[in-house]
């Protein structure tokens, strides 16, 4: 597994890309011990403080193009096997689409981006781990006082090859009951944040492609392909 190891990026996810459309193999990966432009889905802006960790790594999966939504599901659970193992007493949830949470407070997001004829994917990860915006957590605060982003980059490049092979030769399946697993909320009243609405219901979980199930409370069922969950 090759590491590009940079100690100051704007994007780790734009530079992955510019890799990607090189040529760079599948699984390389971008780490940078400084952001000045991250950002997290729909352009949100991903606050990148020293000593946490900013990665993306190169795939180029062997599965259809349709499925490539998938990985950010496939990289939540990857995450999640191995905060459990670094922060052993804490509750690792995970909140759709792309949020890894630690004790219900924020540790982690990804981002998922491609190119149009999608040969390749870029998976960014952030993870919160000496410092946490406000609202958010760290794995200090969470008891994991004297682990380094280093440490949690070995650990989940090692995790993300093994849960990618699952998921390419085993499909999604498998992915998808890890993930309900974890997932925060479920049962539980959400909203969803729409382009043109908001809905509020009970989350009944996600369907075999990954989009958010909710049910209304009228009953009706809606399914959610793209939209920002509020708790």
């Amino acid at each position: 597994m090759n590491i590009v190891e940079l100690q100051t990026v704007g994007s780790t996810n734009d530079h992955a890309k510019l890799l990607a459309k090189e040529g760079a193999a599948s699984g390389t990966i971008v780490w940078a011990h400084e952001q000045t432009g991250g950002r997290g889905r729909q352009g949100n802006l991903w606050v990148s403080l020293p000593g946490n960790l900013f990665m993306s790594m190169i795939l180029r999966p062997q599965a259809p193009a349709g499925h490539i939504g998938q990985l950010s599901f496939v990289s939540a659970v990857a995450l999640a096997n191995v905060l459990e193992k670094i922060v052993p007493v804490a509750q690792v949830s995970l909140k759709w689409p792309n949020d890894v949470l630690i004790n219900r407070k924020k540790a982690a997001g990804i981002l998922i981006e491609t190119e149009n004829r999608m040969s390749w994917a870029v998976v960014g990860i952030g993870v919160n781990i000496a410092h946490a915006p406000e609202g958010a957590i760290s794995l200090h605060e969470a008891g994991a006082a004297g682990v380094t982003a280093g440490q949690v980059l070995a650990l989940l490049a090692k995790e993300m090859a093994a849960v990618v092979e699952s998921w390419e030769k085993a499909g999604f399946d498998g992915i998808r009951r890890a993930w309900l697993k974890r997932a925060h909320k479920l049962g539980g009243e959400i909203t969803a944040r729409l382009p043109k609405e908001n809905l509020t219901g009970t989350f009944q979980g996600i369907d075999p492609t990954g989009a958010l199930q909710l049910q209304l409370p009228d009953g009706t069922m809606r399914t959610i392909n793209s939209g920002e969950v509020f708790i």
